[in-house]
């Protein structure tokens, strides 16, 4: 039986870097990203596009079974402008160029910036420590409260890709990501205002992994999920996500702080 061809936007990030690792030996993967992508270790094929541009992104996805859409400009304090460009402007041609290649599956990296709102410290990368005991777990189908513009821009993908789920044949995955980082990165981020914050929405590279994996294979029209380990602090509800997702997260935060 061939392998499933996953497509992979922004390939060279972090997720994408976990991604290329972590998935390379089930599916066969081509790698995207608006730079080139050096010292790819597994030889995958790579395309360098601007998936803002409708032209240079045009029959890219053709024989393609799945997209991971990961390409975005992530920072939260993110201006309008670039976001407009490489959020809005690129999720809407990498989801129509999907949608006219034939292409099954969409799988979408939103973020939990899109609920954050309710938990939100004095800036997007921190927490209220008064969540805990003035909140229940948030669940998926919460009202979304975006803490930022780069937030807004993960809602109009959700929002996308339920139309294109209404209006065409193909499916639509949609994980809201948590927090992964390398690991001398999360470690730099004990005693900083970002501690609490890391703890609560931590996703291990296992669990990515998994995360995508189990999004790939599940058989779903439209489906919303979270992405982030089972960590002790975690604000989100992981119920419906293993129902659904059948994904399991193993991985805590407190493990990784080597907390007592």
């Amino acid at each position: 039986m061939s392998k499933i061809r996953v497509g992979i936007t922004g390939a060279a990030g972090d997720i994408g870097t976990t991604l290329r690792a972590g998935l390379s030996d089930r599916y066969s993967l081509i790698l995207y990203d608006l730079k080139e992508i050096e010292r790819e270790p597994n030889g995958l094929p790579t395309r360098v596009v601007d998936l803002s541009d409708t032209d240079e992104i045009q029959g890219e996805f053709n024989g393609l079974d799945v997209v991971i859409h990961l390409a975005a400009e992530r920072a939260p304090r993110t201006a309008w402008e670039p976001v407009l460009r490489h959020n809005i402007s690129a999720t809407y041609n990498v989801f129509n160029e999907a949608v006219r290649a034939g292409v099954r599956k969409i799988v979408f990296a939103t973020t939990n910036h899109t609920q954050h709102g309710h938990t939100m410290g004095p800036v997007p990368e921190s927490l209220n420590r008064n969540f805990y005991t003035e909140q229940r777990l948030l669940k998926l189908n919460d009202p979304p409260h975006p803490d930022s513009l780069y937030a807004v821009s993960k809602l109009f993908g959700e929002n996308l890709g339920r139309y294109m789920v209404t209006t065409e044949n193909i499916q639509f995955v949609g994980l809201r990501i948590g927090w992964l980082l390398p690991e001398d990165d999360a470690i730099a981020k004990k005693g900083t205002i970002s501690e609490d914050y890391l703890r609560a929405m931590f996703l291990s590279k296992r669990d990515c992994v998994e995360a995508f994996t189990r999004a790939i294979e599940v058989d779903a029209s439209y489906l919303l999920a979270y992405a982030i380990s089972r960590n002790d602090r975690r604000v989100f509800d992981l119920e419906v996500t293993e129902n659904t997702l059948g994904f399991h997260p193993q991985s805590n935060a407190e493990s990784f702080f080597q907390v007592d």
